[in-house]
C-alpha cells in the first residue's frame, strides 16, 4: 500500500547535537515548516557527495525524490518527477549542470535550483544566476550552511554564498 506520510520537520530544529562535519555547538538553524515534505532532486557525478547530501537533507525530513549522476538525466529526472528544488553540482559529465539548470528553466521555470559546487569564481556566480538559480553554494561549506540554503530557497528567497 506504501508508507504512511512523513511527519513534518519541528519549526524550530537544533543541529547541535546533529554529527555533522565542521560544526560546533554554536550552530542553530530555525527552519520554516512546509505543510508537506520537501522533495529535492540532488544531481552530482560523485557518489560520496550524493550519500552525503542524502543524509544531510534526510536528517531534517527533507526528501530526495531522486539521485542523477550527470546533467542530462537531472533535467530528464526533473521534468519527470517535478521536485521542489534541485540541488545541482556544476562540473558533471555531458551537459553539465549550468546548460541542464538552463534546460530545466524551459520546463520548471518555478522550481528553484541550488548550485553546490567545489568551483567559486565571480564569474561562475554570476553565470549562475544568469541561467535562473536562486542559489550558489561552495562544497566546502559547513552541513547548517548547507541547510539554511536550503531552507531560503523552500521559503522564495535566493542564497549565493561564494
Amino acid at each position: 500500500m506504501g508508507e504512511p506520510p512523513k511527519p513534518p520537520v519541528a519549526p524550530s530544529a537544533n543541529f547541535s547535537n546533529t554529527a555533522f562535519p565542521n560544526t560546533d555547538s554554536t550552530h542553530t538553524l530555525q527552519l520554516h515548516v512546509p505543510s508537506r515534505a520537501l522533495r529535492v532532486l540532488i544531481a552530482d557525478d560523485h557518489e560520496a557527495v550524493r550519500i552525503g547530501l542524502c543524509a544531510i537533507l534526510e536528517s531534517v525530513d527533507i526528501e530526495v525524490c531522486a539521485q542523477a549522476t550527470n546533467g542530462e538525466e537531472a533535467v530528464e529526472k526533473s521534468i519527470q518527477l517535478r521536485p521542489d528544488l534541485i540541488i545541482l553540482d556544476i562540473s558533471m559529465p555531458g551537459i553539465g549542470g549550468v546548460e541542464a539548470a538552463r534546460q530545466i528553466r524551459v520546463f520548471l521555470p518555478e522550481v528553484p535550483i541550488l548550485f553546490f559546487t567545489t568551483h567559486n569564481s565571480p564569474q561562475l556566480l554570476a553565470l549562475s544566476k544568469l541561467v535562473g538559480a536562486q542559489g550558489f553554494i561552495t562544497k566546502n561549506e559547513t552541513a547548517v550552511m548547507l541547510l539554511k540554503a536550503v531552507d531560503a530557497l523552500r521559503n522564495g528567497k535566493t542564497f549565493f554564498n561564494s
